[in-house]
């Protein structure tokens, strides 16, 4: 079946959803490497589902969990609201079919929605030497600022 012609819905994890949504994500942690201790991975992804500012999304293709993607907001005095999309993953059954790509198309209406000036995402080297994600998100009009990102971890990771 083309991939355009599966029945794709893209929509907000309920209470319902939230064991899927939290093992797919698990599951994403893990095939990329990272080792966050899974009782926080289920702690902050229930947390997301609960905050007006995070916008956590399952994809299933007929009835089936195929995708997560997660959005998180902040407020910025140069930009305004501003979302970063945190996480997008599709399982490896239901890659090649434009997923990806619809999830961030969803994930960019949310963000428009809740009154976002622009959308960006954090590539990790990991990301980009194993998926070429850089390429990914610029198919999808995303271009590099040229800013580093440089984090202080308060849980030593």
């Amino acid at each position: 079946m083309p991939p355009d012609s599966i029945v794709t819905r893209i929509e907000p994890v309920s209470e319902r959803d939230l064991a899927v949504a939290i093992e797919m994500m698990a599951r994403f942690f893990r095939e990329e490497g990272f080792d966050t201790d899974p009782r926080v991975i289920a702690d902050n992804v229930g947390a997301m589902t609960k905050d007006a500012g995070c916008w956590v999304a399952m994809a299933t293709e007929a009835g089936t969990p195929a995708g997560i993607v997660t959005v998180s907001t902040m407020f910025m005095v140069e930009q305004g609201r501003l979302a970063e999309i945190g996480d997008l993953y599709v399982l490896p059954e239901f890659r090649g079919r434009r997923l990806g790509r619809r999830m961030v198309d969803a994930a960019i209406a949310w963000s428009r929605g809740k009154g976002c000036t622009g959308v960006y995402v954090t590539l990790t080297l990991v990301g980009e030497s194993r998926h070429g994600l850089s390429r990914f998100y610029q198919r999808l009009q995303f271009q590099s600022t040229g800013r580093t990102i440089m984090t202080m971890d308060f849980n030593g990771h």
